[in-house]
């Protein structure tokens, strides 16, 4: 009878772990890094291998959930996927996906003491880390296991767990400074026992000598005319390709178009999300991105706001 009850006890405890595992999902964490900017701002990336047999799978987060901003999931069609967030970790419905990209912004895992800055945080998981350029490393909690510098960033390969990084960044100048102009030497006087000599005159003018001209007065002017067609050719052909690109563009997009003309030809995307209400914020969110592929606008991050600028 006891030893019954023990091998039950066994099977209620194994059903849990698989339940627990089951609900949480497997997955496996093929990539990630932590890129750092000058202003201390982080961008992270995590690309992860889920089963597809899994309805959800359930991520640490580097950073609380209330200081992150831009959050952005996308399965391997570069489709968006929902998720839900707790303190520490966020819950990606994964509905079969097999390759998932996380990407999102912080300012909190920076802080600046006078001239030195420190990057702190907790991973479960192997990271890269990319300082800002030109930076010069001044502490490491521990030994990376990997350091390169490529395109003056220093790369560092970060094995999980707790890690403070503090550097420093050179300071950019405004103004690129300009050397001073040297002084012309200076003239020798004549003595009084040497008399200067005397230099020949200079005529006021020199005659200009007449020159034959390299081209003709035809040829120059079919030149005109040949960078003049060439020219037309080019505007025409840019005014097709333009003409076609909005023809294609739907009609909450031209209504985006128009707003940002009226704007000046930039807003925050705040600021077009609020404009326009009734686009959801994940489909505000793909509308720019489409937009941006097009060339027909670019975005660029200012501090911790994404501005949307025509071209």
């Amino acid at each position: 009878m006891k030893r019954t009850s023990i091998i039950t006890t066994a099977a209620i405890f194994f059903s849990l772990v698989l339940l627990l595992s089951r609900v949480q999902g497997f997955y496996t964490i093929q990539n990630a890094t932590l890129t750092v900017y000058r202003d201390g701002s982080a961008y992270i990336k995590v690309e992860i291998s889920a089963d597809e047999d899994e309805f959800l799978i359930t991520i640490p987060l580097l950073v609380s959930s209330e200081k992150i901003e831009d959050i952005l999931v996308l399965n391997g069609t570069n489709e968006l996927l929902d998720y839900d967030f707790d303190e520490a970790n966020i819950t990606i419905y994964s509905l079969g996906a097999t390759q998932i990209t996380l990407e999102y912004y912080t300012s909190a895992l920076t802080f600046k003491e006078a001239d030195l800055w420190t990057l702190r945080f907790n991973s479960t998981f192997e990271l890269t880390v990319v300082l800002p350029e030109n930076a010069t490393i001044i502490y490491l909690s521990d030994v990376p296991s990997a350091i390169e510098i490529k395109d003056e960033k220093i790369i560092l390969d970060l094995p999980s767990g707790e890690w403070e990084i503090s550097y420093e960044i050179p300071v950019q100048p405004l103004f690129p400074s300009t050397p001073s102009p040297s002084q012309p030497p200076e003239e020798e006087q004549p003595s009084e026992e040497q008399p200067a000599e005397e230099k020949p005159a200079q005529p006021s003018s020199q005659p200009q000598l007449p020159f034959a001209p390299l081209l003709t007065t035809e040829q120059i002017g079919f030149i005109i005319v040949g960078i003049a067609i060439i020219c037309i050719v080019a505007l025409t052909l840019v005014y097709i390709k333009r003409k076609r690109r909005f023809e294609a563009l739907r009609s909450e997009e031209i209504e985006v178009i128009r707003y940002l003309k009226e704007r000046g030809g930039r807003a925050l995307e705040a600021e077009l999300r609020e404009r326009f209400p009734y686009i959801p914020r994940t489909s505000m969110w793909r509308l720019v991105r489409r937009l941006e592929r097009q060339g027909i606008v670019q975005v660029r991050k200012v501090g911790l706001q994404n501005v949307v600028e025509l071209k």
